[in-house]
């Protein structure tokens, strides 16, 4: 466990959410039908209580392309596969969250526009591709 995840986890556990399962770290991935599967690690899962699946990623500098900070391959496919299980991936990147180091409130703040946005990303894919079938 790294301190960005840590610190993640810390925030995480802090935010105005109501969970139906709390914030936990180094959780293994669950499948579609909601078993555990152990295909994948995820550093902070958390169920909402609207049902919600929430993977949230402390991406590293390991998760990055130089210098263009676009994700690695390997990261791609982990949150696709991800996705796939349903969940909503939140990918925090550590440059951003190194620029919030110390202020809670912006970390908190950071945190829920993340997920705001992915969740909004997630539910337009999932009505193109409902769409589209």
């Amino acid at each position: 466990v790294t301190g960005c995840q840590q610190s993640v986890y810390s925030v995480v556990q802090q935010l105005p959410i109501k969970w139906s399962e709390p914030p936990a770290m180094e959780q293994l991935s669950r499948g579609r039908d909601g078993q555990e599967d152990g295909a994948l690690r995820i550093d902070v899962a958390a169920r909402t209580a609207g049902g919600v699946w929430l993977a949230i990623e402390a991406d590293g500098p390991g998760h990055f392309r130089r210098p263009d900070r676009a994700l690695t391959g390997p990261t791609q496919y982990r949150n696709r596969a991800l996705a796939a299980r349903c969940y909503v991936v939140v990918s925090v990147p550590y440059f951003q969250w190194d620029e919030l180091r110390g202020d809670v409130q912006h970390q908190q703040q950071h945190l829920l526009q993340l997920i705001k946005q992915t969740r909004w990303q997630a539910s337009t894919a999932a009505s193109t591709a409902a769409a589209a079938g």
